[in-house]
């Protein structure tokens, strides 16, 4: 009995460091980096929105059995797999994954994903978490509500507003609308088909992506975006990396540097993938606006 405690002593130590191991009590090891990942496998990996036209969405393709993401977002993520190409000398693949609000920092940060480029705007609590890119677009948070249920801020008391869950949407609103009931609702599809049937009052996000939703929609002619001419908040959008690893955001930056260089003289790479989505023969006419086009060509700044 006597060596038998004995032994347990002379364990317990090592049984208590073992612990401390599985519960993280060690820093765990450093992810690999992400270029060189992809330089081994041969594969890029990275998160989209199936629910925020155009940025990213699912719709039938011509040739395609099956529905396919596409978008602004999706095309920025392609240009980034033409220069990884490009850089390895071989022809690099695209695994997209649809990524939701609540979702999206955490695949980030555990480098389930190497890049997420949806509709995100960087935060300091994101970035406690991620790190972000350049901005790609900005566009500024409104409400959508039919015009028999609000015509201004005054008849917002007690109306049940849908705000998709991990957005920072719900704080803006407490913001400028406090007497309206927030929603939090799983994605902007469900939230919209909530609104459609009634039992929701409206919606928040950027405005673009509501005129969008309900662009081929009966209940265009009826809905009002408030405030009329112009914003609740500015919210820049940007793609969120994997922290720590400044030669795969160095890498994604330069991309973009690339393409949105002239956007401020309305061409350029950028440029014409906006006119792809927004422009006169796009998913939906929203001309860029100059303003935009302008903070888009200033963050180059820094990086020349």
């Amino acid at each position: 009995m006597n060596q038998t405690l004995a032994a347990l002593r002379r364990t317990l130590p090592s049984l208590a460091a073992a612990a401390l191991l599985a519960l993280g009590g060690a820093n765990p090891v450093a992810a690999e980096p992400v270029l060189e990942r992809i330089g081994k496998t041969g594969v890029f990996n990275a998160g989209t929105r199936a629910d925020a036209v155009p940025f990213g969405y699912r719709t039938k393709v011509a040739g395609a059995s099956e529905e396919r993401l596409v978008g602004l977002s999706v095309d920025l993520i392609e240009e980034i797999r033409k220069r990884l190409s490009k850089k390895f000398g071989r022809e690099i693949e695209t695994r997209l994954h649809v990524t939701t609000p609540s979702d999206r920092e955490e695949l980030v940060a555990t480098h389930a994903i190497d890049i997420e480029c949806g509709i995100t705007t960087p935060t300091w609590e994101r970035q406690t978490k991620v790190d972000f890119s350049i901005p790609f677009f900005g566009n500024g948070t409104r409400i959508m509500l039919l015009r028999t249920t609000a015509m201004g801020f005054a008849d917002l008391k007690g109306k049940r507003i849908g705000v998709a869950a991990g957005t920072t949407t719900a704080q803006i609103l407490r913001q400028h609308a406090p007497e309206a009931v927030i929603v939090e609702v799983p994605d902007m599809a469900t939230g919209f088909d909530l609104f459609a049937r009634g039992e929701l009052d409206g919606l928040s996000n950027v405005g673009i992506v509501l005129r969008a939703m309900v662009e081929d929609s009966p209940l265009k002619s009826k809905v009002v975006l408030l405030p009329r001419t112009t914003v609740l908040s500015y919210e820049a959008m940007a793609c969120s990396l994997p922290q720590n690893d400044s030669e795969w955001r160095a890498f994604v930056n330069h991309v973009f540097a690339d393409l949105l260089e002239g956007v401020d003289q309305y061409r350029g790479g950028y440029f014409d993938i906006y006119e792809k989505w927004f422009g006169p023969r796009g998913v939906i006419y929203f001309p860029l606006d100059y303003t935009v086009a302008q903070s888009l060509s200033a963050s180059l700044i820094w990086l020349k």
